[in-house]
């Protein structure tokens, strides 16, 4: 017998056939769209993942919560559905697991830990090794433990004529189209918006 090159594990969840998974990582209740990468030893778990998204190796999405105000935070007293396999209780008396909303195009970095209930927009760089403990603005980059605030990607206006476009929508031969590679090619101006703009809207013609 062949030793298991990894384990893959996808529990109710829904994965684009064009998103890459690699080894030792497991996906569990959550949606991943069109062409993103999730590398080596992740676990993903609650979270729905946009288009285009970088994701390294070591990322731990969605591990739940507990509750900080009872007497314990040990899941045996507040939920039925516990690693212990032992019942204390026949109702879910906390909620212990919280969505994770991320955008498209998001690169996240090594090891990073984001925290139940988070949501990270579009565009969106978080740092090797960062703990994200809450949301994330769209072409933000933040890090640390907890993330805080570096800087943001580009101009204000530029942000926004990005999110419009939704480029991320188009079709996969739009974009590998020898017009918008040249866009995508090199850094971002207020020209190279503007003709991605131009061509969205010829198409949309």
């Amino acid at each position: 017998m062949k030793p298991l090159k990894f384990l893959f594990y996808n529990k109710k969840s829904n994965i684009s056939k064009s998103v890459k998974v690699y080894p030792l990582t497991k996906v569990m209740h959550s949606d991943v769209d069109d062409y993103t990468y999730i590398s080596y030893n992740c676990t993903i778990n609650n979270c729905e993942i946009g288009k285009y998204c970088s994701i390294a190796s070591g990322v731990k999405i969605g591990m739940g919560i507990h509750p900080v105000n009872f007497i314990s935070t040990s899941p045996i007293f507040y939920s039925p559905y516990n690693p212990l396999r032992k019942k204390l209780t026949n109702k879910l008396l906390f909620k212990d697991r919280e969505k994770v909303i991320i955008g498209n195009d998001v690169w996240i970095g090594t090891n990073v830990t984001v925290l139940d209930g988070v949501t990270i927009g579009n565009g969106a760089i978080i740092g090797a090794n960062s703990v994200v403990t809450k949301d994330v603005n769209p072409y933000e980059i933040v890090g640390g433990v907890p993330a805080r605030f570096i800087k943001k990607r580009f101009e204000d206006d530029i942000i926004e004529n990005i999110q419009k476009s939704k480029w991320w929508d188009l079709p996969i031969e739009v974009l590998k189209s020898e017009e918008v590679l040249d866009i995508f090619s090199k850094e971002i101006s207020h020209e190279s918006i503007k003709n991605l703009q131009k061509i969205i809207k010829k198409r949309n013609a």
